[in-house]
């Protein structure tokens, strides 16, 4: 195995985890501006409102791209896995 290779699956690594963990936390990060900039403007300092909307929001979007995500992490593993004899060789 040389550097390039490294590269590679790091490179693979990477974008897997961007693609798997991006639109939960895309989400969390919209829902809470969103409620972040509603407290400012209301004064509403209730701490469970901030918490309350992000967990139904992630929650709603693992319900609906559960079965993306789990295709593309066992196509991730499929790549890892075929290409452990390759790095014997």
């Amino acid at each position: 195995m040389n550097a390039d290779t490294g590269i590679y699956w790091v490179q693979e690594a990477l974008t897997t985890a961007v693609v798997l963990a991006g639109p939960v936390l895309l989400g969390a990060l919209v829902i809470g501006l969103t409620v972040a900039i509603f407290q400012a403007a209301t004064s509403i300092q209730e701490m469970t409102l901030s918490y309350v909307p992000k967990m139904v929001v992630v929650v709603v979007i693992l319900f609906l791209l559960f079965g993306f995500m789990l295709q593309y992490a066992i196509s991730f593993y499929e790549q890892i896995f075929e290409f452990i004899p390759v790095i014997a060789q």
